[in-house]
């Protein structure tokens, strides 16, 4: 039974399993719609509104730019813009590959890592700048949810409603100094394996300095939402540069749950999953599938074209500000 379950767990984590799940329900997408009409609606894309959504979605990445650094910054360390810039734009590509819309991160803490020289900083700075997004889009589809409990369906709501409160739960947790000391006493680390111990100490310590630093952390929030907006404003000038016409609200309402649903780690960036999620509620405001389908490719390939910088500064890298000189202390 115990290599059963490794070999499941094993299975599930592996990218060719992943990329099998993208491709068996993008191949179930296809097989639903119209592939006329999708190539027809993706052909009759207006330049103007589509370049008008690409560059929303470039000020929406810098203002997550600017909340990052926000974080960096109540740490003790400065970071220029550019070569943060740059770290994001690197973590925005590597997600194309690596597992789920996180890994990116891995780039992102190592090569800020780099930078300030200090690697546990480097990591929570990450975790807070994706936990923060991660609640402004679980209370922007919460709050969603209950407005349109009627378009949505109860399960769903609740289902988003559930997702909220135990994120809210674990952030409890995580920020509990009572919780911290009987993690301390788990068998598993008392012994401190490979100085686990003293890495989740150092990085609860690093993450729990926040506590005292409301103000920061309400701006964070604050940014956190406008981040999230920007993005779904970006969506609506897509769907419009498709011909699709829809009250904005739908938007707010939708676009959240989608990006939650791209959290699960199914297949390989939420590629399929995403879509199928896309399809699945857009419908249900009256979009046909084909032109739901149409917005979820049009917005993937927007992302994967953006994200592409990312990759040309990671070939660059080496040609990048000197981390230990012009980076680290200037502004």
């Amino acid at each position: 039974m115990r290599l059963f379950r490794r070999g499941l767990l094993t299975l599930l984590r592996s990218k060719l399993f992943r990329a099998a799940v993208s491709i068996l329900l993008i191949a179930v997408l296809l097989a639903t719609v119209d592939l006329g009409e999708l190539a027809e609606t993706l052909s009759n894309v207006a330049p103007g509104l589509l370049a008008l959504a690409v560059l929303v979605f470039l000020v929406t990445n810098m203002t997550n730019v600017l909340k990052w650094r926000l974080i960096i910054r109540a740490q003790g360390a400065t970071v220029a813009w550019p070569y943060l810039t740059s770290i994001f734009y690197m973590g925005l590509f590597f997600n194309n590959f690596l597992p789920t819309n996180f890994g990116g991160d891995i780039v992102r803490i190592y090569k800020l890592s780099r930078a300030t020289g200090n690697t546990v900083d480097a990591t929570s700075s990450v975790v807070l700048d994706r936990a923060s997004s991660t609640f402004a889009l679980l209370l922007i589809a919460m709050v969603a949810a209950l407005l349109e409990l009627r378009l949505l369906g109860t399960r769903l709501a609740l289902t988003i409603l559930t997702m909220f409160l135990v994120f809210l739960l674990l952030i409890g947790l995580f920020a509990s100094e009572r919780a911290a000391r009987r993690l301390a006493r788990f068998p598993l680390l008392r012994g401190d394996p490979f100085g686990a111990r003293r890495h989740l100490r150092d990085f609860y310590l690093s993450v729990n300095q926040f506590r005292d630093k409301k103000k920061t952390m309400g701006l964070v929030l604050a940014i956190s939402i406008l981040y999230q907006g920007l993005y779904m404003v970006s969506v609506n000038l897509l769907a419009l540069s498709l011909d699709i016409h829809l009250p904005v609200a739908y938007y707010f309402l939708f676009i959240p749950v989608v990006l939650a649903v791209g959290m699960v780690p199914l297949s390989l960036n939420g590629l399929g999953v995403r879509e199928g999620a896309w399809v699945l509620l857009f419908t249900q405001a009256g979009v046909p599938a084909a032109e739901g389908l149409s917005m979820s490719v049009l917005n993937f390939l927007m992302i994967t074209a953006v994200s592409m910088v990312g990759g040309i500064l990671y070939l660059l890298d080496p040609s990048l500000p000197d981390p230990v000189g012009e980076v680290v202390g200037s502004d």
